[in-house]
């Protein structure tokens, strides 16, 4: 009978239609995806799971620079600014400028920082902004759901809470302005334009572009991370054929915070934070690649943890539980790279025979990392 290994319930209370992914679709899509199937119910994916990416996509720095990539061509981007504060210089010598939102985008091989026209509206949720992006607004049809949606998300905007930044081939070209300032009105909102100021982009040249931000981790993002990281032990124990080791007493508290049935301090779940990589490769060269690592393993006191990254950022040590004994082995591990640039995923190894010889390394609980 299917049960779901988070709620405990089975298919006779909830039902069991949709694919819960290992690594949420914010941080992107991969050929190989790797999927649970019959074990997270509807319920838990959809009311519970679902809610907490979107802030998670939304208000955090490893959310903020997935929105950065805008790897999915979307035409908004979403800063809730409760938990983090961001901060950008594009260069352009007037602080008027330094509300542009920036993106990644791949010229000659190298990732580099670009300005796209876009809209920019203040007072998303309590603290935050919403970023429209001019050329993917235009594509949409005006009477369509996506259209109608963002109209009614803008429904209460005032004009002194949007801020419109075009490029142009002049100075005195304002046709691209008034592009954007039609896309405004069609949504609805009543844009009576202010102060207007012009400057050249070579000067971002040389000053450069600057980013910073600073983010707290609060339980909701823990919680998505926790998840992250027990979907994938949950993923590799699925492969291995020992799905029941799931249900075990010793994950009743990662599971119940993951749901938000305890309330725990972040560092019971989030043990550490640090810079230092997994990889050994990054650790050799200097340098971190650009995607997802997630690992677990277990420490010197047999419990099981992970070590998550996002986008080469920062690396989360995830406190699972105590590993049940039928575990304790040498050979337990397991780790994966997720590639969200070639949507690819890699098998990761310590076992030297194996490195770089082809051999894919599987999921699964005894294929240590």
């Amino acid at each position: 009978m299917k049960r779901c290994i988070y709620c405990g319930k089975n298919e006779k209370e909830v039902t069991f239609d949709r694919k819960e992914h290992v690594l949420p679709r914010l941080m992107g899509s991969f050929s190989d995806n790797l999927t649970i199937i019959d074990y997270v119910c509807d319920d838990c994916n959809s009311k519970v799971f679902s809610p907490l990416e979107t802030k998670f996509k939304e208000d955090t720095e490893e959310g903020i620079f997935y929105q950065m990539f805008n790897l999915k061509n979307s035409f908004q981007i979403r800063i809730r600014g409760d938990n983090i504060k961001t901060s950008f210089s594009p260069g352009l010598g007037d602080d008027f400028f330094n509300e542009i939102f920036p993106f990644f985008k791949q010229e000659e091989g190298e990732w580099k920082i670009f300005i796209l026209p876009q809209i920019k509206i203040k007072r998303y949720g309590n603290n935050g902004y919403l970023i429209l992006l001019v050329d993917e607004l235009k594509k949409l049809t005006r009477d369509k759901k996506k259209f109608l949606d963002i109209k009614e998300l803008l429904r209460n905007v005032q004009s002194k809470d949007v801020s419109i930044f075009t490029g142009s081939d002049g100075e005195h070209d304002d046709k691209p302005l008034k592009e954007a300032i039609q896309l405004v009105s069609d949504l609805g909102v009543d844009y009576k334009e202010g102060k207007r100021k012009f400057a050249l982009t070579a000067s971002r040249s040389k000053n450069g572009f600057g980013i910073s931000m600073s983010c707290n981790i609060g339980n909701e993002a823990s919680r998505v991370i926790a998840k992250i990281a027990f979907n994938y032990f949950s993923y590799c124990a699925i492969e291995d054929k020992r799905g029941s080791i799931l249900f075990h007493k010793n994950f009743s508290k990662i599971r119940s915070y993951i749901l938000g049935k305890i309330d725990l301090p972040v560092e019971e779940i989030i043990v550490e934070i640090k810079n230092e990589p997994i990889i050994y490769d990054e650790k050799m060269v200097g340098a971190r690649w650009l995607g997802h690592t997630i690992t677990f393993s277990l420490d010197d006191k047999n419990n099981i943890i992970s070590e998550i990254s996002f986008f080469g950022k920062r690396i989360y040590t995830v406190m699972l539980g105590p590993a049940p004994q039928e575990l304790i082995k040498r050979e337990f591990g397991c780790g994966h790279f997720f590639d969200p640039i070639g949507n690819k995923i890699f098998g990761l190894t310590q076992n030297f025979t194996k490195h770089k010889s082809g051999d894919k390394a599987e999921p699964g609980l005894f294929n240590r990392i």
